[in-house]
Order: structure tokens, then C-alpha cells, then sequence
């Protein structure tokens, strides 16, 4: 299974030679790099991407709104991780349980949201850390790993696995292939990453189907709510009638906090 890895770096040139060898790791077979993304924090709730997760072509400057979309785009573990580092997904409860990350991983990964701070966050498959720790040694003092798998549950199910174990097999294959059939290994593997991240975004659409479900019922329990409070401002004031009306503000106000949750999941403005 995959691991999540976030390494942060004060330099720029640092940061995209450590993303160049670790993409070079994926193409011999040591490692498979499955998504990865570059990310700056420049100041409060504003950061730069770098283009095309690829080299220094430019960075692009992201609210961050828009990289809570980018995280909700790139389904699964990578999406948290992001979300997690830019802070958006602060407050959202459905997807600090949806992950198994260890306590440790996510204390260290909030606090290298400094200013200024460069990380590469890459979803990958290892079959030891030796290979990347060695080709950052001189380039990079941390590495920052997920201990902890994840949590094949309702999210992840028996066909992920099944794609990564194929692509497992075909990263060995390709250690011990000739210069000829290098090529259609590499091509194999592309086309099952590519298999693997459908799949991965089918299940995350239906994820957020039904918590768009749930949300649509707490907005109708909230309403009826609020209309049976209003009601009660109609009627003659005792002691019963503010017992019941202070009742109904307590189990608004849990069902609003509920709603702002799941507008957080689901990578929403709270517009409603």
C-alpha cells in the first residue's frame, strides 16, 4: 500500500532537484511515484503551486479556497495531506477519521506551515525508505513519513489494492527487463496508475454524494427547527416555553456546527 511522504525545504532549488530524483526513483522501479504536488505558503490563506508538479517553469499564487479545491481534486490520501499542510481542512472530522495517519505525522506536518516553507507532497509506494532517504541525503535534514497505511474501509476497497499489487509487479519486472521491454513496463505502469487514480476519484464522487445527502438533511432539520422556535416567539413567556426554546437554540447550534463540518469535507464556502 501507498505511503504518504512531506518533505520540506527553505530553498527552492533544493525542493525540485529532491522532486526530480525522486521522480528518477519511479522510472528505474525503486519507488512508484502515484501523485505529488509542490506547494509554498507565502502569507496567511495564500500559496503558490508550482506549474505542472514538474520543474521551475513557475509558480502560480492560490487562495486557500482554490487549494482546498486542488485537494479535493486529487482524491484520497494526497488530498488530505495537502489540505492538511495549507490548514484546509481544519475542523473537518469526517476526514481525520477517513484516514488512519499516526498523531505524530499530522503534529509534524502543522508545524512546518511556516511562511516561506517549500514541501513536496507525494503519495508513493516503497518497499524500504532507504532508496529515497539516500537520494535526499545531502539535499534534505527531514523527511516526513505516515506511518501508518491507509485505512482500506469504506474508501479504498479490494480493486485499489489489486491495481497497486499489479503495479507492484510490474516495477519488478522492470529492474530485471532489457532496454526493449523497458518501454512497454513503463507504459503498462502509466496506464494502471491512470486505472488506479479513476478508481480512487469513483469512490471519492461517491463519498461526497452521500455526505451532500447528509448535509441536505441537517439544512431541513436546522430549518424545521428554526421555524418551530419561531413559533415559540408568539407565544405568552413562562418558564416552560423558554426551557423549550433554549433547548431548540442548543440543538441548532449542534446541527449548524454539523453543517460547517460537512461543507469543510466537501471543500465548500459556506454560502448557505
Amino acid at each position: 500500500m501507498a505511503n504518504i511522504i512531506v518533505i520540506p525545504f527553505k530553498e527552492e532549488a533544493k525542493a525540485i532537484d529532491a522532486l526530480h530524483k525522486i521522480k528518477e526513483l519511479d522510472v528505474y522501479g525503486d519507488i512508484t511515484l502515484y501523485e505529488h504536488m509542490m506547494i509554498r505558503k507565502t502569507e496567511k490563506n495564500q500559496y503558490e503551486v508550482l506549474n505542472n508538479k514538474t520543474d521551475g517553469s513557475g509558480w502560480r499564487t492560490l487562495s486557500g479556497m482554490a487549494i482546498g479545491g486542488i485537494a479535493g481534486a486529487l482524491a484520497g490520501p494526497i488530498g488530505f495531506a495537502i489540505g492538511l499542510y495549507t490548514g484546509t481542512v481544519a475542523g473537518a472530522i469526517w476526514d481525520v477519521n477517513h484516514f488512519d495517519f499516526e498523531n505524530d505525522f499530522i503534529k509534524k506536518v502543522n508545524n512546518k506551515m511556516n511562511v516561506g516553507t517549500i514541501a513536496i507532497i507525494a503519495e508513493v509506494a516503497e518497499d524500504s525508505p532507504v532508496f529515497i532517504d539516500e537520494a535526499l541525503k545531502t539535499i534534505s535534514s527531514e523527511i516526513i513519513r505516515s506511518q501508518a497505511e491507509l485505512e482500506y474501509d469504506d474508501y479504498i476497497d479490494e480493486q485499489i489494492e489489486e491495481l497497486e499489487e499489479e503495479i507492484e509487479d510490474e516495477r519488478q519486472h522492470l529492474k530485471k527487463a532489457t532496454s526493449d521491454e523497458k518501454t512497454k513496463i513503463k507504459n503498462k505502469i502509466t496506464s494502471l496508475k491512470a486505472k488506479r487514480k479513476a478508481k480512487i476519484a469513483e469512490l471519492e464522487a461517491k463519498r461526497k454524494s452521500t455526505l451532500k445527502e447528509i448535509k441536505d438533511k441537517t439544512n431541513s432539520r436546522i430549518k424545521k427547527m428554526e421555524s418551530q422556535l419561531a413559533g415559540f416567539e408568539h407565544t405568552v413567556a413562562n418558564s416552560f416555553t423558554k426551557a423549550r426554546k433554549n433547548r431548540l437554540k442548543k440543538r441548532i447550534k449542534r446541527q449548524e456546527e454539523k453543517l460547517y463540518q460537512l461543507h469543510n469535507a466537501l471543500g465548500e464556502d459556506i454560502v448557505d
